[in-house]
């Protein structure tokens, strides 16, 4: 069939990108068809949570956090931050019938409650916009500048993909590709690596999958260090920054085909019909203890043991094999406009704490100066503390010094549903505070590592939980 008149210069335009880059970038929307499902890959279709709330529950008291603690085993109860706090909110998603006999507990115990999302399914559908553009005009702007990721919209891996073999074309002095490993299903686990000083930096995002903000962010930070690499010539000059947007392609991609709600990788556990480990409770510092489950069904599964999933092992192998040169280590989450420093897993600070802590408050007042946003930075208790984390795990075993997870927006309104309108503005705050933190960091100095007093730190004690919102 020949061409209609206008489409020989669109045709010609793409057959010259496939000739500037290569047949790997146009091949890459074809990978997701490729890669086979596992077990409860191929279901009937996308789930939908269609008439699903999310309620905000404010805990004052012990009544309250035991109804709570009732429904942590219900699979109509999804809690999407810390389900038993003793004091502040907890968000949990419920199905409609579980939703109903939720409210009335709570009503008849006297406890207050909000709806913080009327209809789940609603709001995925407006979180993210369908395509602006025909897909004639998406072709003719992707060729315009060069790959097809925008920052008005959550994209699937292969434009995050992409994106990064567009950067490492057009910015090749700067900027270039790499691998960490690949994932449970195949799939590419990859970043760009900006900068030429000899001083490291390593940024993630998308180790939970349905954080479909962190991606996002992540990229946006990669055409901070890229696109407009004018405004961090310092940094750039005495640093190379790590930068990988999405570590779980296989949960991420599940999002968005399957489960928008999943936050899992993709692994088969065995003796047992679900799949998938919650990866930020992977790491081999206190592992199985404390915020995680032995249950392989339950969104914060462990896994069977440390470093069990491909997508963990292979973070900590490229950390440990740059642990000489990295000096700040920090991974992207959502949600509850949060920086947490070391550490998750015990109420013992490291030794170097305040020097931690003092480039944090550099990067809040950053934030704060470029939108507004007020990010706390929390404290751990005996009742909050978290096992197996990724950024404890950095500092206390990989001995990278300044060690940071950010929860980005929102504070629970739109929760991990967060509109894609508000990319752009989360990308310019996270941005600012990154670029301070880093400017704030002090001449090289390797710390002894942690590893020896805080590897056995004891579990905190059953019970209470105290306040807090630390769920990443």
């Amino acid at each position: 069939m020949g061409c209609r008149r206008g489409e020989l210069p669109v045709l010609g335009a793409v057959l010259a990108l496939a000739l500037l880059v290569g047949p790997r970038v146009l091949a890459q929307r074809a990978d997701i068809e490729l890669v086979p499902a596992l077990s409860g890959g191929d279901g009937p279709g996308p789930v939908t949570y269609s008439g699903y709330q999310v309620l905000r529950v404010q805990v004052t008291g012990t009544d309250t956090a035991e109804l709570l603690r009732s429904y942590e085993n219900n699979p109509g109860a999804h809690f999407w931050s810390e389900s038993a706090v003793q004091e502040g909110p907890v968000d949990v998603m419920v199905s409609p019938d579980v939703g109903r006999r939720l409210k009335e507990e709570l009503t008849r115990s006297g406890a207050s409650y909000t709806v913080n999302i009327e209809d789940v399914q609603e709001a995925i559908k407006r979180e993210n916009p369908s395509d602006l553009l025909q897909p004639r005009l998406q072709v003719r702007q992707s060729l315009q500048q060069g790959h097809p990721l925008t920052w008005r919209k959550y994209h699937r891996l292969a434009d995050h993909h992409q994106y990064l073999d567009f950067v490492a074309l057009r910015y090749g002095d700067l900027c270039e590709t790499f691998s960490i490993g690949t994932s449970t299903e195949g799939r590419d686990i990859r970043g760009v690596k900006c900068g030429r000083g000899k001083r490291e930096i390593w940024i993630d995002g998308g180790i939970h999958a349905r954080e479909w903000i962190s991606p996002a962010v992540v990229s946006y930070l990669i055409r901070e260090f890229s696109e407009r690499s004018t405004t961090s010539n310092d940094i750039l000059s005495n640093f190379t920054l790590y930068i990988i947007p999405v570590l779980n392609p296989d949960g991420y991609e599940y999002s968005h085909t399957h489960d928008r709600m999943w936050r899992k990788t993709r692994s088969k556990n065995a003796d047992s019909t679900c799949i998938g480990v919650d990866a930020n409770r992977n790491f081999d510092i206190s592992w199985g203890k404390s915020g995680t489950s032995q249950e392989p069904c339950a969104v914060t599964y462990g896994g069977p043991h440390p470093f069990s999933e491909p997508e963990t092992r292979a973070i900590r192998d490229f950390v440990l094999a740059h642990k000489d040169k990295l000096e700040m280590f920090i991974t992207l989450h959502s949600y509850s406009e949060l920086l947490f420093v070391p550490y998750a897993f015990t109420i013992q600070k490291p030794d170097d704490y305040d020097e931690v802590r003092a480039v944090a408050e550099r990067g809040v007042a950053a934030l704060r100066a470029a939108s507004g946003r007020e990010f706390s930075i929390p404290r751990t208790t005996p009742y909050n503390q978290l096992s197996g984390v990724s950024d404890d795990w950095a500092k206390a075993v990989a001995g990278v010094r300044f060690t940071y997870t950010f929860e980005l927006r929102d504070k629970g309104a739109h929760g991990f549903l967060l509109p894609a309108e508000q990319i752009e503005p989360s990308g310019r705050e996270i941005a600012a505070a990154i670029k301070a933190m880093i400017r704030a960091l002090p001449a090289p100095q390797r710390q002894s590592g942690d590893v020896a007093e805080h590897r056995e730190a004891a579990a905190p004690a059953a019970g209470k939980r105290a306040a807090g919102r630390r769920f990443y």
